[in-house]
């Protein structure tokens, strides 16, 4: 697990602050969000942010989302998702990146802390945003080769963790690398579905639907 220097510290508040001024201002890269379901008290929550005018060391993230990791102590990591209107894949464009130089973190950390006891687990933080605000407690990973194994002792203390993973091959996957990990109950998701997109065609309701139905 890393540990931030206080110099470190003050650099990812001080990108996300500017990151969240220059989204405030960014009709397109706010259309997107809505779009997704986010709307401007989830923006500011979640501290979301677009990158118009980067730190030094940010440069290469220019005109991304900038997704910051906040915990009790701060943000502490910070992964940046493109948002230009193109197949990713077919334009050889990492849909993610992450800062050069650091360890994974989970995100949305402070669900942890939530008066519940069960917490789901989805692989991207928009998903885990999706999630936490239909009311589920949870928390991203940024990759499944991102994984790290003190990540299942943040995990110990629920009685159940629920694995919700893409409705693709890649996701049942991941789902069942969870099950092995973090001894993780596999929640169906319907196929070519994301939690994501389940909360933008069904709102909270569609969402909660996958473990109380």
């Amino acid at each position: 697990m890393q540990t931030l220097s206080a110099a470190q510290r003050t650099y990812f508040e001080q990108a996300a602050s500017i990151y969240q001024q220059d989204l405030a201002g960014d009709t397109s890269a706010l259309a997107y969000l809505a779009k997704r379901g986010f709307g401007p008290s989830v923006v500011s929550t979640f501290r979301l942010g677009v990158v118009r005018r980067p730190l030094v060391g940010h440069e290469g993230y220019r005109g991304r989302l900038a997704i910051p990791y906040i915990t009790p102590a701060g943000v502490v990591n910070m992964r940046f998702r493109c948002l230009r209107s193109h197949d990713c894949r077919a334009a050889n464009c990492p849909k993610y990146l992450s800062q050069d130089g650091l360890t994974a973190n989970l995100y949305n950390v402070l669900d942890l802390k939530k008066d519940s006891d069960h917490i789901g687990i989805t692989e991207g933080e928009l998903d885990a945003i999706a999630l936490s605000i239909s009311g589920i407690p949870a928390v991203g990973v940024p990759g499944v080769e991102n994984w790290q194994q003190h990540f299942s002792r943040c995990l110990s203390d629920f009685d159940t963790v629920y694995s919700f993973a893409d409705g693709d091959t890649a996701g049942r996957k991941f789902g069942k690398f969870l099950a092995k990990e973090a001894k993780a109950r596999i929640v169906r998701v319907p196929q070519g579905e994301d939690i994501n997109s389940l909360y933008v065609k069904g709102g909270p309701d569609a969402v909660r639907a996958l473990i109380d139905g």
